[in-house]
């Protein structure tokens, strides 16, 4: 019996481990399934989206392909996800340009200040040849975006204070995420970047220890921030885009037709989260107001005149001139 149990027992951590499918006897097919990763809370706007992704996916191929989500980071933590993704592993992981930039650095432009106005001018971004190109040099680290439209929303200057100019922020120091973009950006608006973990935070900005973050309405009413930060300043400086990257090994030992089935109702299923984002926009911003949050209208354009020298700092400035060019945007 023990030599069977531990027989059993290596077989399934075997088919685990390869994650390219499994037999499914009594429909005569081969069942392939993707464990989808995000750090998202269950209740959160984007995961609906991802499990609305999962059902469609499975519909699709008749159950062939079978996609579950596993919201805040259930499987663990964002790195360690996609370095499995890399290493052929059927996961795929809810990420951002900014962890993409790792591998090709100029995605890391779509979380700079001010790259795009808004969600559908982002989206004319991920239309031209130079977008293509940077997925495209992601299949040689080992990655593939099947879509990277899911949206959660313009970031703005949440804390204490009132700030409707870059002067404002002097001497602030502001939470923002640690990858460069971020960092940069945050500066050169006249702040002082710090980077703790978004958990952090709340007590962060409680304490005084932090005069504030950057955020999004769905997290900043998600996180109740209202409770302890008295002012949005209504920057809008970043919209915060997502992509979900799969495995390209495990990607490429799926039939085609499942493979079309992926791409297409990731990017359906990312577009018709993002509008709904969208929409609640005006209802997310209300309800910080209900909650005694006072919102401050910027001097936006002297917000993005300021955002300028992050651009220098990264040598990205060619860069979204050239991406200008190709969507017709002026500078």
């Amino acid at each position: 019996m023990k030599k069977i149990f531990v027989g059993a027992t290596t077989f399934v951590l075997a088919s685990a481990l390869i994650g390219c499918g499994t037999d499914n006897k009594e429909q005569g097919k081969k069942v392939y399934e993707l464990k989808v990763s995000t750090t998202q809370a269950e209740s959160s706007i984007i995961v609906k989206g991802l499990q609305d992704f999962a059902k469609k996916v499975g519909e699709k191929t008749d159950g062939g392909l079978k996609v579950t989500i596993y919201p805040s980071s259930q499987l663990g933590g964002e790195e360690d996800m996609i370095d499995q993704a890399m290493q052929g592993m059927n996961v795929a992981i809810l990420s951002d340009a900014a962890r993409m930039s790792d591998y090709v650095p100029n995605m890391g432009i779509f979380n700079m200040a001010y790259f795009v106005d808004n969600y559908d001018e982002a989206v004319k971004v991920m239309e031209t040849g130079t977008f293509k190109s940077w997925t495209n040099e992601l299949t040689n680290h080992g990655l593939r975006i099947l879509t990277f439209n899911f949206y959660d929303g313009a970031r703005s200057f949440v804390g204490h204070k009132p700030a409707k100019k870059p002067e404002d922020l002097k001497g602030q120091v502001v939470r923002t995420p640690g990858a460069a973009p971020y960092v940069e950006s945050i500066k050169a608006m006249g702040a002082t970047p710090y980077s703790i973990a978004w958990s952090e935070v709340y007590n962060g900005i409680q304490t005084k220890s932090i005069d504030g973050c950057e955020v999004q309405y769905t997290s900043a009413v998600s996180s109740h921030i209202y409770e302890v930060a008295k002012y949005v300043n209504k920057t809008e400086h970043i919209n915060l885009l997502n992509c979900v990257v799969t495995s390209e090994a495990w990607f490429k030992k799926l039939p085609e037709e499942y493979q079309k089935v992926l791409i297409e109702t990731a990017n359906e299923c990312g577009y018709e989260n993002a509008k709904y984002v969208v929409e609640l926009q005006g209802s997310l911003e209300k309800e910080l107001i209900d909650n005694g949050m006072t919102i401050v209208e910027v001097d936006k354009e002297s917000f993005k005149e300021a955002a300028k020298k992050a651009y220098e700092v990264l040598n990205l400035t060619k860069v979204r001139e050239e991406i200008y060019k190709e969507i017709g945007k002026e500078l």
